[in-house]
This record gives C-alpha cells, structure tokens and sequence, in this order.
C-alpha cells in the first residue's frame, strides 16, 4: 500500500495515538508496548500496526542507541489532517460561504493546462453543471487570515473530477468547490494535490473567460465566494 492510499479507520487511530504520544512532528520514543498499552493491543499486534504504518509510508521508525524513536511522516500527517478536517466538517456543517479576496496575477498557466484536458471536460460538466473556459483566473492572497482559509480547503471534502488514462500517462483526480465569482458569475475553485502554487494563490475556473468577463488585469482585485450545499 502506498501512502497515496487513503488510510483506514484502523490506520487512523494509530496515527492520532502516536500524536499524542508526541510522534506528530518529530521523533519520539514509542515502544510497541507502549502504543499496545494506548490502543489496547497486546505488544505483538502494536508493533504490527507500526510496520504496516511504516510500509504505508504514513510514519518513519528509527534505531538508535536511545532505541526506537517514531514520527509521522508529512502524508501521515496529512492524513490526519484531512481526517480531522472531515470531522469537524460533519460535526458543524458548513453553510456560510466562504470568501476570498485578493489580487489578480498572469500564473504559470498549470491550472488552464488541467482544464483544457479533454478527458476532464465531461465530469467538469456532470460535477459542476458546466465546461470550464480552457483557462484559470489566479488571485493572490495577501491576508493572513486568507492564507490560512485557503488552507482549509485542503482539509474539507469538495467536489471530485474523476482521473482519466490517455493512453500516455494517468491524471489524478481533481478537487473543485462551487464558487462565485464578483458576486455574479458562476465557476468553481480548483484544488490541485500537486501543484506550484503555495496556499497563497486560488485559481479559479468558470464557464467564461473571467478577465474578458470582469474586465480584469493584473493587479485587479476580485472577490471569490465559496459556496457550499
């Protein structure tokens, strides 16, 4: 199993043990016996949650003079993360949208290269309810509190764009919200697990050309309101 798998419940349990047992960042001294003790396992069954954990690449063990050190790994953290954000989705819902504002900027064209993909242009529309203009609108953040909202949305549950194969290589899946953009058009934000950009930059697709629509350049602000069901 990989650590592009989405872990189990099992998994999961592990990994928020070993949080708090101080193994979330950095390396701690957890024994099998030990995390037996927290989960309720016998020694054995502990240390084979922490190889499977281990082969999943979700957390790194380390032998040293001090003895076995653990720590999770960045996708098991992650993993964490989403789940908690998952949670915290389900416990308190969501339906204030969320808005964004920041500045509009010409980007790497990343975002416009995804759309343009015929083999997304079907589940653009099924998901979505329509074909994205071959093109993204880039706002940088600049707030903080932006940032960290951005960030978010890494966590919570979107709407998924099935992958595709070409016959060359293999498209992941891509996260979208429904959004709306100026107050007025509809479009969606794009959530791209691998990508250039840090969580300071939202990139924004619609069925139109949104700098032709708005009449936006560089510099522009604009806002963008995230709207969940």
């Amino acid at each position: 199993m990989s650590a592009k798998t989405r872990p189990t419940a099992q998994q999961l349990s592990t990994l928020v043990k070993l949080m708090e047992l101080g193994a979330g960042g950095s390396d701690a001294r957890v024994s099998s016996s030990t995390l037996g003790e927290v989960l309720g396992l016998s020694q054995q069954a502990a240390s084979k949650r922490l190889i499977e954990l281990e082969r999943a690449g979700l957390v790194r063990r380390t032998h040293s003079g001090r003895g076995l050190t653990v720590a999770l790994t960045p996708p098991g953290r992650r993993a964490v993360l989403v789940h908690y954000g998952e949670l915290k989705q389900i416990i308190e819902g969501r339906s204030r949208p969320m808005l964004f504002a920041g500045k509009v900027f010409t980007g790497l064209r990343e975002g416009a290269y995804y759309v343009s993909l015929k083999g997304y242009a079907a589940h653009f529309r099924s998901s979505l309810g329509f074909v994205p203009f071959p093109g993204t609108l880039n706002l940088r953040l600049a707030a903080p509190s932006q940032v960290v909202q951005r960030a978010q949305l890494n966590l919570l549950r979107g709407i998924e764009v099935p992958g595709f194969e070409d016959g060359r290589r293999t498209y992941g899946p891509v996260k979208c919200f429904r959004a709306e953009v100026a107050g007025k058009l509809p479009g969606a934000i794009l959530v791209i697990e691998r990508t250039h950009y840090d969580d300071s930059v939202l990139e924004v697709i619609a069925p139109v050309n949104l700098r032709e629509a708005l009449g936006l350049k560089d510099g522009d602000g604009c806002q963008v309101s995230v709207l969940f069901d």
